[in-house]
């Protein structure tokens, strides 16, 4: 796996913003005359991993990069399931915490939020809708930009520990949530830790996509009780 440098990391970082801001100007005039908010935010998500495979196709095409040099190296499950399942463990028992804090303090998650929207209430049709963006897309394409890339780019000038920070850092702030920005600058670094240890996108994304559908399964359960 070749190291990615400066011009990799600037237009992983540019496309990216780039994306949101362009699908949020988008997605702001629709919904001034569209009255189908939560078609909308399907519409934004599955774009959103649109716009994120077609930045990794440009910059690998334009930039002579092959797949496997964002991390895309093949390895067993059964090298990596252990110590992911560790790696989820400790999230978990971190965020528990965060919730435990937050709930003393009366900070609860806004109604408003977008995941919120997408997540609650759900019907047969949502709940594939949610599995295939969030336990599917989203992993691959997002896992692929922000460790291969991202995390990757900065590694050429920083040490892993601050690379996995600042791009956990990016990673989280750009889903535009505060009150979730601490358990996903968590994930981020616990993603980050995996693909350095593995030196494969494949344990980044799978721990990417059990953490989403474990928690589409917890909202979706809850909504039935």
């Amino acid at each position: 796996m070749r190291r990615l440098g400066w011009i990799d990391l600037l237009a992983g970082v540019v496309g990216i913003v780039g994306s949101f801001i362009i699908l949020g100007i988008g997605t702001g005039w629709i919904a001034s005359w569209w009255p189908h908010p939560r078609i909308l935010l399907y519409m934004n998500g599955f774009l959103t991993q649109l716009m994120f495979f077609l930045l990794l196709g440009i910059l690998a095409r334009v930039r002579h990069w092959n797949w496997s040099d964002y991390g895309w190296h093949k390895i067993e499950l059964s090298k990596f399931w252990g110590t992911m399942l560790k790696v989820y463990g400790l999230t978990w028992i971190i965020n528990i915490m965060y919730s435990i804090v937050l709930f003393q303090k009366g900070i609860t998650p806004p109604s408003t939020d977008v995941y919120t929207q997408l997540l609650g209430n759900a019907t047969p049709l949502t709940f594939i809708l949610n599995l295939v963006l969030a336990g599917i897309l989203a992993p691959i394409f997002e896992e692929t930009l922000f460790r291969g890339v991202i995390f990757g780019g900065l590694q050429a000038y920083f040490g892993k520990w601050t690379s996995a920070i600042l791009s956990a850092i990016f990673f989280s702030s750009l889903h535009l949530q505060a009150y979730g920005f601490f358990p996903r600058f968590i994930l981020g670094l616990m993603l980050a830790y995996l693909f350095d240890k593995y030196k494969s996108i494949y344990p980044s994304i799978a721990l990417h996509s059990l953490n989403n559908m474990i928690a589409l399964m917890l909202v979706s359960i809850s909504g039935i009780v």
